[in-house]
């Protein structure tokens, strides 16, 4: 059945290049889908696994083609020949480069491959995304798509939570922590167009359902990391200009913080049987086990096996963190791909964020600035919470890394086109904006 589907999805990519050529007025409706697959992609099985190792204790477990990518190649074959471009390759080639030559030092090298399949398919989203912006619609759609699945979240969860009596509900997604992080990637992106004036009920309801997801997962690091991106947002968003809608979302941030920090810290020491002592523990025990692992392999293990070779060598004893990755992106990264691996990354982390804050900051009067302004706070509050979670690097995650880079790629080379920022801002000639619905 795996074959067959790959077979019907590849089939399908030439039809649907065909018509989004001949029928320009729907690519909005596909980004909106692109910008939601992710979310419902594991659920409706809509990925093919070439090479399926089910059982393979790590982020990457096969060879997999996505329908996503499917769409992403068939939006791409419409794309001229000079709008298809790879967006920050330097940083993307250098961290791909020591992902691949990590395979050296790897005792299982196919896994390795596995990642490095990953990574060129997400890079090749990127891309497409990049150039994809040259046409006004497409990053709003992609937003409004990554909103919609943000918002079954926050559904799915009341109901696992008040429904199914679950402590921490996952929602869709396998685990809180990864729901968590992915709240951050759509929310702080709408904060920002909420608290310049954007008109429609998309940017207020995505803002709430993102809340609600923070809040239900009770990670302490989502919320915190969350509030303080929010707030953070407010004053960037207040020194580049103050308006009385700001003034009323401090008010409410302050009202909220007072009335429901206690609620939530309850909530918090009640969580999974009052374990949270021990998840500490086990966290501090896991960045022991990676340093001792980084200490004897400089130059890495190989990517996409550490729990595999933690096992193999003995750093780990068979007891309740047997099958656990360190809970630390940085130190998962370093401890696979050595130093080289760990700067490489930080290169191809940062370099993006750069990119999107200081065009978001330098543009105040586009809005096309304010999306960037918000995902660049986004991928710096994603940073920042992978000093405690390793689920950067799950294939959910990556995707929807890939489409906020794209963005940033795309807006940062079109902003300032007046098609763009007339688009979005289409509530300055008293109409709905482009996020209304």
């Amino acid at each position: 059945m795996k074959w067959l589907g790959l077979i019907l999805t590849l089939a399908a990519v030439l039809p649907l290049s065909g018509w989004l050529r001949h029928s320009t007025r729907n690519v909005p409706k596909i980004w909106t889908l692109i910008g939601f697959l992710p979310f419902v992609t594991d659920t409706f099985h809509l990925s093919m696994g070439g090479i399926a190792w089910s059982e393979w204790p790590s982020y990457v477990r096969g060879a997999e083609f996505w329908v996503i990518d499917a769409i992403a190649l068939a939006i791409y074959l419409t794309l001229p020949g000079t709008a298809r471009l790879l967006p920050f390759r330097i940083p993307m080639l250098l961290y791909f480069f020591a992902v691949a030559i990590s395979a050296f030092q790897a005792d299982v090298r196919e896994v390795v491959f596995f990642y490095c399949w990953q990574l060129a398919r997400t890079f090749f989203l990127c891309s497409v995304v990049a150039n994809a912006c040259s046409d006004a619609r497409v990053a709003p759609a992609i937003l409004k798509g990554m909103a919609a699945g943000l918002i079954m979240e926050a559904v799915i969860m009341i109901w696992q939570r008040f429904g199914l009596n679950m402590p921490q509900p996952t929602g869709n997604l396998v685990h809180q922590n990864l729901v968590g992080m992915i709240s951050l990637f759509v929310t702080l992106p709408f904060c920002a167009l909420l608290l310049t004036g954007r008109r429609g009920w998309l940017p207020a309801i995505t803002m709430l359902a993102g809340c609600v997801v923070q809040v239900l997962t009770l990670s302490r690091g989502t919320i915190a990391i969350a509030g303080t991106g929010y707030l953070t947002m407010l004053i960037v968003s207040g020194l580049r200009q103050w308006t009385t809608r700001k003034a009323m979302f401090l008010l409410l941030v302050t009202i909220g913080l007072f009335a429901g920090t206690p609620l939530i810290l309850s909530s918090i020491e009640q969580r999974a049987g009052n374990d949270i002592e021990t998840s500490d523990a086990n966290r501090s025990k896991l960045t022991d086990e990676a340093a001792r692992v980084i200490a004897d392999y400089p130059f890495g293990i190989g990517a996409n096996q550490y729990v595999h070779v933690a096992q193999k060598e003995g750093y780990k004893k068979p007891d309740r963190d047997w099958g656990v990755m360190v809970h630390n992106v940085y130190l998962l990264v370093a401890a696979e791909t050595g130093y080289f691996g760990l700067v490489t990354f930080l290169i191809y982390l940062l370099y993006p964020l750069v990119v999107a804050m200081r065009r978001g900051w330098q543009f105040r009067g586009d809005p096309a600035g304010d999306i960037l302004l918000g995902i660049g706070m986004a991928l710096l509050a994603v940073y920042l919470q992978g000093l405690f979670e390793f689920e950067f690097l799950e294939p959910v995650v990556q995707y929807i890394f890939a489409l906020e880079l794209g963005m940033v790629a795309g807006l940062a080379r079109y902003q300032g086109m007046p098609a763009v920022s007339r688009y979005i801002d289409q509530n300055k000639r008293g109409r709905q904006g482009a996020f209304s619905s």
